[in-house]
């Protein structure tokens, strides 16, 4: 039994050190992408601050009116200073204005280059970035174009006049040669640093098969220790969501409900490795669920399911630095749970985690699961993109309508309704996000009271 055991020890070496050599392999070859990936992002993002950075210097109401005789203009010339200020301080190429001309072709406005100017007027060659930008949203071409100029990888950025209108575009220019070698100037110490690994790996397996026999019953005995904090874990999950498991639906507390009923016990083998093997698997998969579990959790609210207060930090800042570049377009809605403090005193708590949740599920139906979010009490948030005042009356007909038709099939149970106000972003009117909320909350205030006298409480 013995040299059996020995022999499958030595089999499931060379198996290991198989494994280890492709894993290596594929090690290296994941780093590889990841980093030329994230190397590739930092570089377009530097892009487009430059682009944007320009554009931000330029006045759109000014140059809107420049035509090729105005070129020696007081506003031309400043904006050719400030380009041309750029050019010389930045590690770029070439920095230009670009005009469009309405049909999706665009020409030189502004070059300031000393040597070989664009000239004005000349048209220059349409790409999906460009055209992006024509639409007012920055952009980076994703494959190199070539002109008279040499082969480059622009970025562009738009900038607006005082109505929002894209009047023109500002181009900024970068070697392709160059940015390409940036991207793959990482690939040598990448693959040195996994053949290093690989190196290490195989000589560090020849030590511990030489030790490992003496070894494994007490990685064993770790392995049931291990097994034994998982399931304090499970306790902790089970105790930290037993609200969710009594509201939830079977479908939406599924995970919740595995994570806490424990997983199967590990079966004896007769081999010390297939043993090791069977533990560590068993530990594996479920530290996937944990992980699983905790980054689906990290942004959603436990009560209701849906975005919590961290997201919604989130937004706000991306919303406020959408309104700062002049591309915020949204509205806000503000909805509070009538009576929930009611039913929590004469019902209990369940049934007011209940009515939370209920309305929370409307709510992501009628706008979104991506657009919702719990922040505190009984009060929920909606930030929905591209909506006008007409969308958002709509929205709220939809949801009058599902709450009516939720309290009709939970006849027997709490009524829920709930008190509700919108307000849409204003350019002249909002100067961040706060003052949008305010307004949609002071609506919603107002649909409170209007409601209690509506019922006479």
């Amino acid at each position: 039994m013995e040299e059996t055991r020995i022999r499958t020890s030595k089999r499931n070496f060379i198996i290991a050190l198989i494994l280890l050599l492709f894993t290596n392999i594929l090690m290296g070859m994941t780093l590889m992408t990841m980093s030329k990936k994230t190397l590739r992002e930092q570089m377009e993002q530097r892009m487009l601050d430059v682009a944007n950075a320009g554009a931000a210097l330029l006045n759109g109401d000014e140059l809107k009116t420049i035509s090729p005789k105005e070129r020696e203009h007081e506003f031309y010339q400043k904006a050719y200073r400030t380009l041309h200020a750029i050019q010389d301080n930045i590690e770029l190429d070439y920095i230009y204005a670009l005009a469009p001309l309405g049909d999706g072709t665009f020409t030189f406005g502004i070059d300031p280059d000393d040597e070989d100017p664009g000239v004005y007027g000349e048209r220059i060659e349409t790409t999906d970035a460009l055209l992006h930008a024509a639409n007012g949203k920055a952009d980076v071409d994703k494959v190199p174009h070539s002109d008279d100029w040499g082969r480059f990888y622009t970025a562009y950025s738009p900038f607006f006049d005082s109505d929002g209108k894209v009047v023109g575009i500002v181009g900024v220019d970068f070697n392709a040669d160059w940015f390409d070698e940036k991207l793959n100037s990482h690939k040598a110490a990448t693959v040195i640093l996994t053949m290093v690994a690989l190196s290490v790996g195989i000589v560090l397996s020849f030590i511990i098969m030489s030790q490992n026999r003496k070894r494994f019953a007490a990685m064993l005995k770790k392995m049931e220790a291990l097994d034994s904090e998982a399931q304090k874990l499970d306790h902790v999950i089970m105790e930290s969501s037993i609200k969710q498991l009594e509201v939830l639906p079977a479908s939406e507390s599924g995970l919740l409900k595995t994570l806490a009923s424990g997983e199967e016990q590990w079966v004896s083998k007769a081999n010390e490795y297939d043993e090791m093997h069977t533990s560590i698997d068993a530990v594996y998969q479920k530290l996937q669920k944990y992980v699983k579990y905790m980054e689906t959790r990290a942004r959603i609210d436990d009560a209701t399911g849906t975005k919590n207060k961290t997201a919604y930090k989130q937004r706000i800042r991306e919303t406020d630095s959408r309104i700062a570049e002049g591309t915020a377009n949204f509205s806000i809605a503000f909805f509070e749970i009538n009576r929930i403090q009611t039913v929590y005193t004469h019902f209990g708590y369940e049934a007011g985690e209940k009515l939370m949740f209920s309305c929370a599920k409307i709510l992501k139906n009628v706008f979104g699961e991506s657009s919702v979010y719990h922040v505190t009490g009984n009060e929920f948030v909606v930030i929905v993109d591209g909506k006008s005042g007409y969308d958002m009356k709509n929205l709220f007909a939809q949801f009058d309508e599902a709450l009516k038709e939720y309290n009709m099939e939970h006849m027997t149970e709490n009524h829920l309704s709930a008190a509700k106000g919108f307000a849409v972003y204003e350019k002249g009117k909002h100067s961040d996000y706060r003052k949008v909320f305010i307004d949609a909350k002071v609506d919603c205030d107002r649909d409170k009271e209007e409601s209690h006298k509506k019922n006479g409480s």
